[in-house]
């Protein structure tokens, strides 16, 4: 018996869908899989965290903490039990851009799911006492977060690498005093004001039955905007590079954040950036992970990546280190960052991280649920589909001096913002005599 030959690998594309827009202003994307029998149905809103007021911020999300408590078809838990009685799990989430709600369910049972995931959004009862409970959580989870390094962390880098003017700035599911000030009413005006169906895109995937849109016509045809007014976004600009030391006593390691404000997938510079980040930090054998976790012990794991927004993103190292190291650590990870000369991207470096992204893409794709994702984000930020391979070529044609380039620009080493969190007792002086001028954090 011969071994099998083992071929060149086939030029995978992202799947074309059919594209559709009811009467009510809803449009919808319908990914054809055969064989996927587990059905994945996302809707996205387009409802910028901007448009919220900002004594509110944080109503958007609580929106979809609220929406599967009850409808007024299916009053308190029916609903779950409605969900549940068609095996399909529902779940959502927000962005500073818009807002998604996702239905899985076997194909088998899409009858009965399809018009439930309408119902959610067109008649949810968003009731005074699930809100109220619903706010008690959110506070308890703010707390939580601020006790948390990294969700701290997180937050503080945030609001410290864009400007403050910018609702992007800020928490997207709002702060205590915003979250506290949230009533029944400002949920239901909200919502009545947000969930329209002509600012709403469904995006299906999965073995779909040929009169798919006449089923998805009928779960949402009751659908009307009650909203009005064109959605408009913000395009979040950079705040001036600082140092944060936020003091936590007798931390025995610090949570660290190293990075400026990014790039989004339409910059021309996106590709090669992700490449460059790629080989600096994003992957397992990275430049900085190969050095602050293999040879020095500093920390479990370090990366360095572009997380895009619909305008702009956030470009960051991230680690923990010890306490006794960190000083130490960030200087080092500063110097690793240097691709001057000779430190340029190389040619394998870059071929590695091009074989990883391109290749990972179809296998990140594999299901309905994940060809839903990939398409839904894109629907958040604006962009069409086809992205997906022209982004891939993109990546194909980028060089190693591209990339050198694409960093160098952008994640500019004395332009950086560094936020830590840990004992400032230990780590001010140490920072200091690394260069940094920590401005420290003490919580009341």
């Amino acid at each position: 018996m011969s071994r099998p030959v083992v071929g060149a690998p086939r030029v995978w594309q992202f799947p074309e869908p059919e594209r559709r827009t009811l009467d009510n202003g809803l449009r919808l994307l319908a990914f054809h899989r055969p064989g996927q029998h587990l059905l994945n149905a996302t809707l996205v809103v387009d409802q910028p965290l901007v448009s919220e007021p900002r004594a509110l911020e944080g109503v958007s999300s609580m929106i979809l903490r609220v929406l599967d408590e009850g409808t007024r078809s299916h009053p308190g838990t029916d609903f779950a039990d409605a969900v549940e009685g068609c095996g399909a799990v529902l779940h959502g989430g927000t962005s500073q851009s818009a807002a998604h709600l996702s239905i899985e369910v076997p194909v088998t049972r899409l009858d009965a799911a399809l018009p439930l995931l309408a119902e959610v959004v067109r008649e949810p009862q968003l009731s005074d006492d699930d809100v109220r409970r619903q706010v008690e959580l959110r506070l308890a989870e703010i707390a939580q977060h601020r006790a948390h390094p990294a969700h701290r962390g997180g937050q503080e880098f945030r609001a410290a690498v864009i400007d403050g003017a910018f609702r992007a700035s800020r928490s997207a599911a709002g702060e205590a005093d915003t979250v506290a000030a949230i009533s029944g009413e400002a949920v239901r005006t909200a919502h009545a004001d947000q969930y329209r169906p002509d600012a709403s895109t469904l995006v299906l995937a999965g073995d779909l039955p040929a009169d798919l849109l006449g089923r998805v016509d009928r779960a949402f045809a009751g659908w009307r905007s009650t909203g009005s007014g064109a959605v408009q976004h913000e395009s979040p600009l950079a705040a001036p590079p600082r140092c944060l030391l936020v003091h936590r006593s007798g931390a025995v390691q610090a949570d660290v954040r190293l990075g400026s404000f990014g790039v989004d997938r339409s910059h021309p510079d996106w590709p090669a950036l992700r490449l460059g980040t790629f080989v600096l930090g994003g992957g397992f054998l990275s430049r900085l992970n190969r050095v602050l976790r293999e040879e020095r012990g500093y920390t479990y794991g370090v990366q360095l990546t572009n997380v895009p927004a619909r305008h702009g993103g956030l470009l960051s190292l991230h680690a923990s280190f010890r306490t006794e190291v960190a000083a130490a650590a960030i200087s080092e990870a500063t110097d690793l960052l240097v691709t001057d000369g000779d430190r340029g991207i190389t040619r394998p470096e870059l071929t590695d991280a091009v074989n990883y992204l391109v290749g990972v893409a179809p296998l990140r794709c594999a299901t309905a649920a994940g060809i839903v994702d990939q398409a839904s984000a894109l629907v958040e930020v604006g962009l069409d589909q086809s992205f997906v391979n022209r982004h891939t070529a993109e990546l194909l044609r980028i060089s190693p001096d591209q990339a050198t380039d694409a960093v160098q620009r952008l994640l500019p080493l004395g332009a950086l913002t560094l936020v830590v969190v840990g004992d400032a007792d230990v780590l001010a002086e140490p920072l200091r005599a690394q260069g940094f001028d920590p401005q420290v954090v003490v919580d009341d």
